[in-house]
């Protein structure tokens, strides 16, 4: 009899659990996905190089650059209204190209583009997102970044809400040094 109360009490207690991590899962976004403003922002797919490469044509640009580099896009009502160029290196994202729908909101999307990939390379583990500088653009810089360089620098979150590389890190970005400091965290 006390066997049949622990198995029941186990599958209880397994249903509970279940519940907690659907529940877990249901309020975080998807992943791979950030929603800001009513505007997605996720990796590139190969089925968004054709959307990519109207907004290329659009900002005068060649089409073929969708196929030959990955992207991350902006979506709004299931529409591609933005993207922008990402290349990954040894722990950080570097962003270049952007394009955007010049009737989609400029402004807004490109800002949702930036933000967001400071989120999705939290997904991928990396501690910085580098961007280049555009001509005479500041979304970077209205979306958090901060000027290093002759490009602009994100450091990403961790789950505990502070950036890879700790306090020094930070301490000497605010300098402007861009000193060689090891990427590893000391475990807690």
């Amino acid at each position: 009899m006390d066997l049949e109360l622990a198995r029941e009490r186990r599958r209880e207690l397994l249903r509970e659990a279940d519940g907690r991590r659907l529940a877990r899962e249901a309020a975080r976004p998807a992943a791979g996905k950030v929603e800001e403003k009513g505007i997605s922002v996720r990796w590139g797919l190969v089925e968004d190089e054709a959307a990519v490469a109207d907004l290329l044509q659009l900002n005068g640009m060649p089409r073929w650059v969708a196929f030959e580099e990955r992207f991350i896009v902006a979506e709004r009502d299931g529409k591609i209204v933005g993207a922008v160029r990402y290349a990954t290196e040894s722990k950080r994202i570097s962003l270049g190209l952007l394009v955007v729908d010049p009737w989609g909101g400029e402004r807004r999307t490109s800002r949702a583009l930036y933000r967001g990939a400071v989120d999705l390379a939290g997904e991928l583990g990396a501690s910085d997102v580098l961007a280049t500088k555009t001509r005479g653009s500041a979304y970077p810089g209205e979306s958090g970044y901060r000027r290093a360089g002759r490009g602009w620098r994100s450091p990403v979150p961790s789950e505990g809400g502070r950036g890879h590389g700790g306090f020094l890190r930070a301490l000497l970005h605010l300098w402007g040094t861009r000193a060689a400091l090891p990427f590893y965290r000391v475990p807690r």
